[in-house]
């Protein structure tokens, strides 16, 4: 087991309008070489050598993982923010004990396709997901910002195809479990 503790730090960004939180959590351990073994499990967004960190979208929220710290932005209370680390943690502890057989990679993961998104969209602009048009929700979500699950009037078939399409990826296919 590599990590065994974290202590949080919480925030409000500036925005005095902002209803979520920002938090870090320090970890007990410097995970820095194990960074290029977490790309690869977890498909990273963006992965960084110098400073060593992993951007990804999980769940619509932004993580970035440092040799020792993980910040989370767009938190919606402390037990989110819990429960999101506590995943983390394990995938790290798995990886660690699983690195020998596990490829490092310093890559970028490809992005989804807003065009191919879109496609399985209803395209009828009906605003029930709150985005103003039916392409700004499909790079919303392409961007890993908004959910797939947000469009309400999404038929099952094509809310399985966008997911199926999605989980190809990053771990937006989780977001519906």
């Amino acid at each position: 087991m590599l990590i065994r503790g974290y202590r949080w730090e919480f925030c409000r960004p500036p925005n005095p309008q902002a209803q979520h939180l920002r938090g870090v959590a320090y970890l007990d351990k410097d995970i820095g070489e194990l960074l290029p073994y977490l790309n690869t499990v977890l498909r990273g967004d963006l992965y960084c050598q110098e400073p060593p960190s992993l951007i990804l979208k999980y769940r619509a929220k932004l993580i970035n993982i440092s040799a020792r710290q993980i910040a989370i932005n767009i938190l919606r209370d402390e037990e989110e923010a819990e429960e999101i680390i506590r995943w983390l943690v394990e995938v790290i502890n798995e990886t660690w004990e699983k690195r020998g057989k596990i490829a490092p990679s310093c890559r970028v993961a490809p992005k989804p396709r807003v065009l191919e998104i879109l496609k399985l969209l209803p395209r009828s602009n009906c605003r029930a997901c709150g985005y103003p048009t039916c392409m700004v929700f499909a790079v919303r979500v392409s961007e890993g910002k908004a959910v797939s699950d947000a469009c309400p009037v999404l038929s099952l078939p094509r809310r399985q195809a966008l997911q199926e399409y999605l989980g190809k990826f990053s771990r937006q296919s989780a977001e519906s479990t």
